[in-house]
């Protein structure tokens, strides 16, 4: 899913940072204001753990690549604030470090990865609790709409820099989406196990405050 150099316009790929931006600067502040010191430790090993987990990608046919993304598993253990900022961190060391991804297109990865990917599933998951939804449920079903929207918005934005990049809206979409539904259905259920991992081994993570252990979420 980390688009390269030379893949969007320049307007595609300035609207995704006017976009994604100020969500990562408002998610900074809270989560400098707000976030619990117990979740630090957990947030390093989550952080660690995506970023090797998004190093192992291949390549998709509508022109960027598939692998896992975590954003589900930041926003339900972290919140989607810390969630973000993770996630964020873990795409611009990709990008600076790695080149996975384009410095140009920076602005697009983290909308589709620090944005999408992590607070979709927290509303997703608050939806479904508040349906009656079990917790397995609401992780399941948040961690696999939030990597299959994604993975969408990663197609949409290629599709419409057509003529820069050589695949339209008919082939980026369907290819992103068809090869993130499968790894979002791995990963829905990966996420659900590592989630129930971490509570039995730490069931001092249920003491903070995330949408793990509120029966709805509000974000303001």
């Amino acid at each position: 899913m980390h688009i390269p150099d030379g893949f969007l316009t320049p307007a595609i790929s300035a609207l995704s940072l006017i976009i994604s931006g100020p969500v990562i600067v408002y998610s900074l502040k809270k989560t400098r204001m707000g976030l619990d010191e117990k979740a630090v430790p957990l947030m390093a090993l989550l952080t660690a753990l995506f970023f090797a987990a998004q190093m192992m990608n291949y390549p998709v046919i509508g022109g960027t690549t598939a692998h896992f993304l975590g954003g589900a598993s930041l926003a339900l253990l972290l919140g989607p604030y810390a969630g973000c900022v993770s996630m964020t961190i873990i795409i611009v060391l990709q990008c600076l470090l790695f080149g996975d991804g384009g410095i140009t297109a920076l602005g697009a990865n983290l909308l589709n990865m620090a944005v999408i990917s992590v607070f979709i599933p927290t509303y997703i998951y608050s939806a479904v609790r508040k349906l009656g939804g079990g917790q397995t449920l609401g992780v399941v079903a948040g961690t696999f709409l939030g990597d299959v929207l994604a993975a969408v918005s990663a197609g949409v934005l290629l599709g419409l820099s057509t003529p820069v990049f050589q695949y339209g809206l008919e082939v980026a979409v369907p290819a992103m989406a068809i090869n993130h539904s499968v790894i979002g259905a791995a990963e829905a259920i990966f996420t659900a196990l590592l989630i129930q991992f971490l509570i039995k081994a730490k069931p001092e993570i249920l003491t903070l405050s995330t949408p793990l252990n509120v029966s709805e979420v509000k974000i303001k």
